[in-house]
């Protein structure tokens, strides 16, 4: 009888030590845990045909959890059936509420879906695919998906294949086949059945499948894609974020003071005509999605107005209008202006220089510039090349200023003063030294006020920016030579992702003046030679223009030429 009790207690000892050894706890100390589960078995096997079950069994060479499946298994063609996951050491079981489809090609991507319990690493590469019938879909797609403007790889953009309807509508239908870029922006489509199909990749936000036009970035292939056999060279997709919805009207009233017209989307330009040739002073305003007529009292009752809008992406739309205007004690929007380029900048000649407005605008006072030199000097140069913009708010002016004029001026002043070397406190003596101490290579200009008028009758106050004379040995030089057979193109020198300068059609590109920093150079193509790079438009069903990338960065220093060549 002890030695019975002895064995029964040693049992109980072996049953809890094995108990604990068995207890999926990451274990400390040691090499940190790098190695992917890998899969043993499966049932089905991979490129197995006749499955006909509901249940999916994996097996892999270590314990392995599976918390992340229902985020990452990715079924196409497009399967929705809910799945419950059972896991036990290293077995993972699928179990689908729904039959598969009949004589069809699934394909299962995991992606990180099944990791092990350590370490978390996913397992790689984990794809199985099997058919409901007698024969496996083989073909295969690859291809990169990067953003048009930098070529930056795009990763976990949605790659879909749309089955060609007369109803297809990427905004309501979820594609028959899909996957998931990696990292580098890459993708596989595989087990596709011959047929022919459109492509859309799209950053699926919201997790539904669903192509949100509005919001998600999304590259596309204009042309069908014809499938009887793999296409083995990979196609390139450009990825852009901009609002692809349509363009549509809302609604247009008179809102206080104003005719407002209000659209789906942001609009990029207008224009208007009416029977009467009235003029009606507008802007955008509102987030860009409202066109705002303004009262000139050119309007004494409802006029007929033609108004045509276009968005960015060059859709247009036009409505049939009944412009007008109600008594309203609603005070006018402020009134307010700003001047480019902007405060403290190096400028180069030619001058030029914007004024930009809150509302449209008059020029009522064409001696506007100032050049204050001291509390009693100035200089009063006359802008010339004016030119505004269509809606009247903008306006631009050149002038023509330099160094030397600046010292000529107060060397002049100065010879006229009559200095009075006993009284210091002489106002001639004091207007000397200052003149003295000004520094001619910067200079301040002033806009004076009242120089404008808005449509309501505002004047425009005074506005003044203090500007440097550029002097070139600070700068550097960049020649970028394009080897080429196109014929239409605009080469663009980039810092980080905005264009710092910019010249078109040129074969040897020389870009003076240019700020000491990193640059690369992107060439975009005008290749139906309409003078002008188009973004593409997925509702014409139009790609962007081509776009070359020489994403190496070159460093300029001040006083430095740098040579670039580039083959397009």
């Amino acid at each position: 009888m002890k030695n019975l009790l002895v064995a029964f207690s040693i049992l109980i000892i072996l049953d809890l030590l094995t108990s604990q050894c068995a207890n999926p706890l990451t274990p400390t100390g040691g090499p940190k845990d790098t190695i992917p589960p890998t899969l043993i078995s499966s049932t089905p096997e991979d490129q197995s045909l006749l499955f006909d079950k509901t249940e999916i069994v994996l097996s892999f060479d270590e314990r392995v959890t599976a918390e992340k499946l229902k985020s990452n298994l990715v079924i196409t063609p497009i399967y929705e059936s809910k799945f419950k996951t059972l896991v036990k050491k290293n077995i993972v079981t699928i179990q689908f509420e729904e039959d598969f489809e009949d004589s069809t090609t699934y394909t299962l991507n995991f992606f990180d879906g099944i990791t092990d319990i350590t370490e978390k690493n996913a397992a790689e590469n984990l794809i199985i695919a099997f058919s409901t019938g007698n024969y496996i879909d083989s073909l295969s797609i690859i291809g990169a998906v990067k953003d048009l403007f930098s070529n930056k790889p795009m990763e976990k953009m949605i790659v879909g294949l749309y089955r060609i309807t007369d109803s297809l509508d990427f905004k309501k239908d979820k594609p028959t086949y899909f996957t998931s870029t990696d990292e580098y922006g890459a993708f596989k489509l595989q087990n596709i059945k011959a047929n022919n199909y459109r492509l859309l990749a799209f950053k699926d936000e919201n997790r539904n499948l669903l192509f949100d036009a509005a919001t998600e970035a999304y590259g596309f292939k204009a042309d069908t894609l014809k499938l009887v056999e793999s296409i083995t060279d990979s196609l390139f997709i450009p990825s852009l974020q901009i609002d692809a919805s349509s363009l549509e009207f809302i609604s247009a009233r008179p809102t206080g003071r104003y005719y407002e017209v209000k659209y789906t989307k942001q609009v990029v330009s207008f224009d208007y005509s009416n029977s009467d040739s009235l003029y009606l002073p507008a802007k955008i305003v509102g987030e860009n999605k409202t066109l705002r007529f303004y009262n000139n009292d050119n309007v004494s009752d409802s006029t007929q107005t033609i108004v045509s809008v276009r968005d960015s992406l060059a859709n247009s739309r036009s409505d049939t209008l009944y412009v007008m205007f109600k008594e309203s004690s609603r005070k006018p929007e402020e009134y307010s202006l700003s001047l480019l380029p902007k405060n403290g900048q190096g400028l180069f000649p030619p001058y030029r220089f914007h004024i930009n407005f809150s509302k449209p605008s008059t020029l009522i006072d064409s001696f506007f510039v100032r050049i204050p030199i001291d509390t009693l000097i100035e200089l009063s140069p006359q802008p010339k090349d004016f030119t505004w913009n269509s809606n009247n708010t903008q306006f631009s002016f050149q002038l023509e200023l330099d160094k030397k004029q600046l010292i000529d001026t107060i060397t002049n002043y100065r010879s006229t003063l009559q200095l009075d070397s006993v009284n210091l406190d002489s106002l001639h003596l004091l207007i000397d030294q200052n003149l003295q101490r000004y520094n001619p290579e910067q200079f301040k200009m002033v806009i004076v006020d009242s120089a404008f008028i808005s449509v309501e009758h505002d004047t425009s106050t005074s506005l003044s920016n203090s500007y440097k004379f550029g002097q070139t040995e600070n700068y550097g030089l960049v020649r970028v030579q394009i080897n080429t057979d196109h014929t239409s193109y605009r080469v663009q020198l980039m810092s980080r992702e905005e264009v710092a300068a910019e010249m078109s059609n040129c074969s040897d590109c020389t870009f003076t003046n240019v700020k000491p920093g990193d640059y690369w150079v992107r060439v975009l193509i005008d290749s139906n030679q309409d003078g002008k790079w188009t973004i593409g438009n997925l509702i014409q069903n139009k790609e962007p223009e081509p776009v070359y990338y020489f994403p190496e960065e070159t460093t300029l220093r001040a006083n430095w030429e740098v040579e670039l060549s580039y083959t397009l």
